[in-house]
């Protein structure tokens, strides 16, 4: 734990604890709910569901998520019991399973780092946002992985309930044909606080006006269009 949280904070010049806890678990959480997402929407899910039966392996990678793109740590999922089983409630179980296997590490980063619980929980939110609408797309069920994604956000006795995480649409005017679904973020991930840091592009603290500025240049930039 300590030697993962000193590489994450590692990774960014002037970032201290609380920046190393908010990029270990928002990359822990996306990796558990990317695996678990893309079972579930298949209505399967592993035959041990439980913090005991789940390991994580680093590994250096490159990403691309939200209009942006980098190299840094991510973590592979193991699974100590490789049996899937077909489940009626797959999409249903989804929600309630992230707080069961993602607890201990949730308060043992709350210790370790300063972080309120809140503020780690709303990280884990929009991990699990951002990897069900990535299955989503993946499977061109956009629509349903966003609802169930909501369903859990919106309830009051989740961990994950969070007011802000969610989803926005962004469209380029000249090219009407052109858009494509972001996850909006309800957390931090601190990033701004590091030397020569800033918002992301989805941040909970950057204006929608300028979110979706810098999504419609990365659509274009996506797509092979001039700037604006």
């Amino acid at each position: 734990m300590d030697a993962w949280l000193l590489a994450e904070a590692g990774a960014e010049a002037g970032a201290d604890h609380k920046v190393g806890a908010a990029y270990l678990l928002g990359r822990v959480a996306f990796a558990l709910c990317e695996v678990l997402a893309a079972l579930a929407l298949r209505g399967m899910g592993p035959g041990d569901l439980s913090p005991d039966g789940v390991a994580l392996v680093a590994r250096r990678a490159t990403w691309s998520l939200d209009g942006e793109s980098g190299e840094g740590r991510a973590y592979d999922v193991v699974l100590s019991e490789p049996r899937l089983v077909s489940r009626d409630d797959a999409t249903a179980a989804l929600g309630p399973a992230i707080p069961v296997l993602l607890t201990p590490l949730v308060e043992a980063l709350t210790a370790r780092s300063g972080l309120s619980r809140g503020a780690l929980w709303r990280i884990v939110g929009d991990s699990f946002a951002g990897a069900l609408l990535l299955q989503g797309k993946h499977d061109e069920r956009e629509d349903e992985a966003m609802a169930l994604a909501l369903a859990t956000l919106r309830d009051r006795g989740s961990p994950l309930f969070a007011r802000q995480t969610g989803f926005c649409r962004v469209d380029l005017p000249e090219r009407p044909d052109i858009g494509d679904w972001f996850r909006a973020r309800g957390g931090c991930c601190r990033y701004y606080t590091t030397e020569g840091g800033d918002y992301c592009s989805t941040c909970v603290l950057r204006d929608p006006d300028s979110r979706d500025e810098m999504l419609r240049a990365y659509l274009r930039r996506r797509h092979g269009l001039p700037a604006a």
